[in-house]
C-alpha cells in the first residue's frame, strides 16, 4: 500500500483474500472502484481504498492496522462508549405487528446511537476548547468529513449502518438530536405505505379466503382476492404476497384450512403428563384395527369369493404405569360387546395376578357409545374421564398401538403396514403382499397371532407390574365384587326360572343345576321369575335377577348331602348345620312377622266398634231351614232384654270363666 496523489491506495496483491480478481475487474468496469494508477513497466495498478465497497474496506482496515493509523481515525475509535440506554430501548421495542426487532438490528441500532453520541461530544468538546483559546469554531464541513472517514475503521469494533457520506452523516446526526432513538428504526419495520393489504377490511377478506376448507393454493387465493379488489378499488396482490400473509395469519386460518382437531393438536398449548405411580390407578382403553391381513371366503351369487385384505379389531385395556395390557378382546369390529369383553378380560386377569378381581381408580375412554357404556365404566372404575373427541394425544393407549405395530406386527408376512396417511415409501411392498396373499392365515390364524402377541407382552411386563403393586395404597385397592362381575359380564341361559322347593334349577351349558340363596328375604319373592347370570369358568355361584332388574340375589350351587351315614365325608355336617340354621332363622323371622301383623290387626279391630258385631250381621250364613233373618232378629231381641255389663278388656276373664278375645268374632 502507498499514497498516490495524496490518496491512500492498495494493490491487487494486498487485496488477495479480500476480493477476487474477477470481482475487482467487474467493479472497475462498473466504476464502483476507482483505479488511481494503471499498471505499467516498473509500476503496479493501485486502487483507491476509499472507493472500495464498505465490506471490503472494513476488511482492509482490519488486516492492515498501519493503514488505519494513516486514516487519522484513531481519536474517533477510542472515544466511542456503549450506550446502554439505547441497548435497553431497542431490546424492548415492539413493532406494530407484535414482533421485536431482530437481535442483529438491535446491536446495529445501538452502535449507531453510540457513534453519533461520540461525534456530538467530540464536536462540542472541540468548539469549547477553541472558544477558551479565543479561536474560531471548528470547520463543520471538515469535521464531518473526518468523522465519515472514520466509519470504516469503526465497522470492525462497532458494526453500524450510518451513512459514510459526510453530508448525510451530518443530517442523520441532526435527525437523531430531534427524534432520539426512534429515528434509527428502518421504515421497512414501520412504514406501511408500500403495503397493499393495509386496513382491517382487506386483512379480514384475505383471512377469510385463506381459511377456506379447500385449503386453497397461493395462486388461487390471489385470484379470488384480486377479483374482489378490482370491484372495491383495492390494490391487487401477488401469490408471493399471499404466502407472506399465510404465515402471518397461520394461527387464525389453520382451523378453517386444516380443521379444529388439527388446530387443537398443533396450535393450542399441550399438557405434559407423567405415568401413574402404581398399577390400577388408571386404565386407558380404545379399539385398534390390527395391521395383520387374513383371507376370508364368502358365498356369493357368482360362487365363492376369497378376499385377502381383511383385518380384525382389538380393544385393549391398558394400564399406563408400564403400558401393561391388563385386558383385551378381539372381534371383527369395535362395538359395545367387544368393549365389555375386554373389560371382562381385565377383571379376570387381575384375579390371575393378585388373587382377587380389582377395578381401576380411573378409567379413560373415547366417546364411542359413551351413553351405553357409562354404567359399565362406572362399575370398573371409581372415576370415568372420557377423552375429548379427536384428541389422540390424550390417550396413552393410542401410542401403545403404534408400539404393538412396530414391535410385533411388522415381523409377520401378513403385515399390512401403517395408517393410510403414512409415507408410501415406509409401507410394505404391495406387490410382494399380492404374490403372498394365498399364504395369508384365516381369521382363526390371525386370532392366534394376536393372542400370542399379547401373551408375550404380558409375560415380559408381569414381574415389573407386580413389583409396582407395592406402591398402590390400600385405600386405592378397589375390589370388584362377584355380584357386580356377574351382573355386567355374566352369561345368560336365555330363560327365566321360577323358585322351587329346592331353589332355582337353571340349565347351564346343557346341564340342569341346583342353586339356592341363604338370604332370608329371597323367598319373599316366590312369585318372581329370575334370569340367571353365570361365569362359565366358575359355576359355584350365579346371580339371579328379576325381570325389571330391581332385585338381585347371589345364589350358591346346592350342596349334595349323602343319604347313608357311611357315605358322609368332612364338611357334610357343617353344610347340613348351615341349612338348618337358615331354616330356624327363616321360621323365627316368619313368626315375628306374623306376631307383628297380629298385634296391628288387634289395634285396628279394637278401634272400630262396628267390627265387634255378631257373626250373623256380617256373614250371610243360613240355618238348617235356609233362614238367615230369623236367627239375626232373635239375637237382637235377646240383646234388648239383657242387662248392661261392664266392658271386659282383652285378656280379662268373663263371668263364665272364659277369656274374651277380639278374634272370636271371626
Amino acid at each position: 500500500m502507498e499514497m498516490v496523489d495524496n490518496r491512500l491506495c492498495i494493490g491487487q496483491a494486498e487485496l488477495q483474500g479480500i476480493v477476487s480478481a474477477a470481482t475487482l475487474r467487474k467493479m472497475i468496469q462498473r466504476k464502483t472502484v476507482e483505479k488511481v494508477q494503471r499498471a505499467c513497466y516498473g509500476k503496479k495498478a493501485m486502487y483507491s481504498v476509499d472507493s472500495l465497497p464498505q465490506q471490503y474496506r472494513a476488511e482492509v482496515y482490519r488486516r492492515y492496522p498501519d493503514l488505519q493509523e494513516r486514516a487519522e481515525s484513531k481519536p474517533f475509535v477510542e472515544a466511542v462508549e456503549p450506550d446502554w440506554k439505547a441497548v435497553q430501548y431497542f431490546g424492548d421495542y415492539v413493532l406494530a405487528d407484535g414482533r421485536h426487532l431482530p437481535t442483529q438490528k438491535q446491536m446495529e441500532y445501538s452502535n449507531n446511537c453510540a457513534i453519533l453520541e461520540m461525534m456530538g461530544r467530540m464536536l462540542e468538546r472541540a468548539n469549547s476548547h477553541r472558544m477558551r483559546q479565543s479561536k474560531a469554531r471548528v470547520n463543520v464541513g471538515e469535521y464531518w468529513e473526518r468523522a465519515a472517514a472514520s466509519l470504516p475503521r469503526l465497522m470492525d469494533m462497532w458494526p453500524n449502518s450510518l451513512p459514510q457520506n459526510a453530508r448525510r452523516l451530518r443530517m442523520k446526526w441532526e435527525e437523531y438530536q430531534k427524534l432520539g432513538y426512534e429515528c434509527m428504526i428502518s421504515g421497512k419495520y414501520q412504514n406501511r405505505n408500500a403495503a397493499k393489504v393495509t386496513d382491517e377490511e382487506q386483512e379480514a377478506m384475505l383471512s377469510t379466503i385463506l381459511s377456506h376448507h379447500n385449503n386453497l393454493s397461493d395462486v388461487r387465493v390471489a385470484e379470488y382476492y384480486n377479483h374482489i379488489a378490482r370491484c372495491l378499488g383495492w390494490k391487487e396482490i401477488t401469490p408471493a404476497a399471499v404466502g407472506v400473509w399465510r404465515k402471518k395469519m397461520d394461527i387464525v386460518t389453520s382451523a378453517g384450512r386444516l380443521g379444529v382437531s388439527n388446530f387443537r393438536n398443533h396450535k393450542t398449548m399441550q399438557v405434559k403428563r407423567r405415568r401413574p405411580s402404581a398399577p390400577f390407578l388408571m386404565w386407558s382403553l380404545d379399539g385398534w384395527t390390527v395391521e395383520l391381513l387374513y383371507q376370508s371366503t364368502k358365498q356369493t351369487k357368482r360362487g365363492n369369493v376369497t378376499t385377502y385384505s381383511n383385518r380384525l379389531t382389538m380393544v385393549v385395556v391398558l394400564d399406563p404405569c408400564i403400558n401393561y395390557p391388563i385386558g383385551y378382546a378381539v372381534g371383527t369390529q369395535e362395538c359395545p360387546e367387544l368393549i365389555r369383553a375386554a373389560l371382562r378380560n381385565a377383571a379376570v386377569h387381575s384375579r390371575e395376578l393378585t388373587g382377587e378381581m380389582l377395578r381401576a381408580v380411573q378409567i379413560q375412554s373415547d366417546r364411542y357409545a359413551i351413553k351405553t357404556m357409562m354404567p359399565l365404566y362406572g362399575v370398573m372404575g371409581e372415576h370415568v374421564t372420557p377423552a375429548r373427541v379427536h384428541n389422540a394425544k390424550d390417550k396413552p393407549v393410542e401410542a401403545y398401538f403404534n408400539y404393538l405395530n412396530t414391535t410385533y406386527c411388522n415381523r409377520a408376512n401378513n403385515w399390512s403396514g401403517y395408517g393410510v396417511t403414512t409415507d408410501p415409501r415406509k409401507q410394505p411392498n404391495s406387490e410382494a403382499l399380492n404374490k403372498m396373499r394365498h399364504s395369508f392365515p384365516d381369521e382363526e390364524g390371525v386370532r392366534r397371532q394376536i393372542d400370542e402377541m399379547m401373551r408375550l407382552e404380558r409375560m415380559a411386563k408381569a414381574e415389573t407390574l407386580m413389583m409396582m403393586m407395592e406402591h398402590l395404597p390400600a385405600e386405592r385397592r378397589l375390589p370388584l365384587s362377584k355380584e357386580q362381575y356377574l351382573l355386567y359380564f355374566g352369561a345368560e341361559t336365555g330363560y327365566r326360572n321360577a323358585l322351587e322347593g329346592c331353589g332355582l334349577r337353571p340349565t347351564i351349558m346343557g346341564v340342569r343345576r341346583d342353586y339356592d340363596c341363604f338370604d332370608v328375604t329371597f323367598r319373599d319373592h316366590a312369585t318372581e321369575r329370575w334370569t340367571v347370570r353365570y361365569d362359565p369358568d366358575d359355576l359355584s355361584e350365579v346371580l339371579a335377577v328379576n325381570e325389571d332388574g330391581t332385585l338381585r340375589y347371589m345364589m350358591e350351587q346346592k350342596y349334595v348331602q349323602p343319604m347313608a351315614l357311611a357315605d358322609r365325608k368332612p364338611g357334610d355336617a357343617e353344610q347340613l348345620a348351615r341349612v338348618r340354621q337358615y331354616n330356624v332363622a327363616l321360621e323365627e323371622r316368619t313368626a315375628q312377622k306374623m306376631a307383628s301383623n297380629y298385634a296391628i290387626a288387634q289395634e285396628v279391630i279394637r278401634g272400630c266398634p262396628a267390627l265387634r258385631g255378631s257373626v250373623e250381621e256380617r256373614l250371610l250364613i243360613t240355618d238348617s231351614r235356609g233362614q238367615h233373618k230369623d236367627q239375626r232378629n232373635s239375637k237382637r231381641m235377646v240383646q234388648a232384654d239383657a242387662v248392661e255389663v261392664p266392658v271386659i278388656q282383652q285378656g280379662e276373664a268373663a263371668a263364665d270363666g272364659m277369656e274374651y278375645n277380639d278374634y272370636d268374632i271371626f
